[in-house]
């Protein structure tokens, strides 16, 4: 058990995708929470023997429930539209066939543990922060970052991605345009699963619309956004436009920026559009193209 003082505590950090995705579905949901803000890459507080008690994975979110700890943020989507499946919105298909197909669509566009990075739309998503990870990164001592990752991070890989993006700043062109290539088409394919005129990705609004809102949120950080001012896309851009407008969006996003976070974007893009927009766009051009 957690030691907690209300019902619902979420352990998050702004700009956290997953952390994200699980403040929109609390506020779909209409369940209030206290929140314990952390900072990771700035201070590395995620790393520290006091959340390890809380979780020994040191990743974020976890949802506290009255002392139960719940790790994996799509259980906590699940979690939580089970826990009230007659307040808010409903996240979840009623039938097993919806499930089974609501589970397709999150595998294919989901940041997940168990797809590499770059292999589908979710994934790419995350690689395409890593100038912005880094570049917070840089604003502690290399020794500091590298002490902190290599003997309290329990996972290998990121024990290695972090060190490696503080050293250099970065990751290679050519990876990150992989991402971006990556990113062009899950574009283009949620693109034509738009076209039919549906409100949302599943229909209905669902728990694949509160991934993709963070998803979209964050192809606005990394200065990528205005892909949706240009003529390719215009059913995700009218859908993109009713995510933004859900009383959600607010409280669960845009009230959680992080200083860090957005002195990064300054710092690397100084208020103008990605270095990489062009390659998105043209390769979105390229798939587009290739659909019809």
């Amino acid at each position: 058990m957690i030691p907690h003082e209300t019902e619902f505590e979420l352990y998050h950090y702004g700009e956290s995708l997953c952390s994200q995705m699980v403040r929109l579905a609390l506020n779909e949901k209409q369940i209030g929470y206290t929140s314990h803000h952390m900072h990771l890459e700035l201070t590395g507080e995620n790393l520290s023997p006091a959340f390890k008690k809380i979780n020994p994975n040191v990743v974020v979110p976890v949802l506290v429930h009255n002392g139960a700890p719940l790790y994996n943020s799509w259980e906590i989507l699940r979690y939580l539209d089970n826990y009230a499946p007659q307040q808010g919105t409903k996240l979840l298909p009623q039938t097993d066939d919806g499930m089974a197909a609501l589970d397709g669509l999150v595998h294919e566009n989901a940041l997940r543990s168990d797809v590499a990075l770059g292999e589908n739309f979710g994934t790419s998503i995350a690689g395409a922060s890593t100038y912005i990870l880094a570049n917070i990164l840089k604003r502690r001592p290399a020794l500091r970052v590298m002490w902190d990752y290599l003997t309290k991070h329990p996972d290998r890989m990121r024990k290695i991605a972090f060190c490696v993006l503080r050293l250099r700043g970065g990751l290679p062109k050519p990876l990150y345009e992989k991402f971006i290539r990556r990113l062009a088409q899950g574009l283009a394919d949620n693109e034509k699963r738009m076209s039919d005129g549906r409100a949302y990705m599943f229909g209905n609004y669902s728990l694949l619309d509160v991934m993709m809102t963070a998803h979209f949120h964050r192809l606005e950080d990394v200065h990528l956004g205005t892909i949706f001012t240009s003529e390719h896309l215009p059913h995700l851009t009218a859908y993109w436009q009713r995510l933004q407008a859900r009383p959600s969006y607010k409280p669960a996003i845009l009230d959680f920026h992080s200083w860090e976070w957005r002195a990064a974007m300054d710092d690397i893009y100084k208020g103008q559009p990605s270095p990489f927009l062009p390659l998105l766009a043209d390769e979105l051009g390229k798939r587009l193209a290739n659909q019809t």
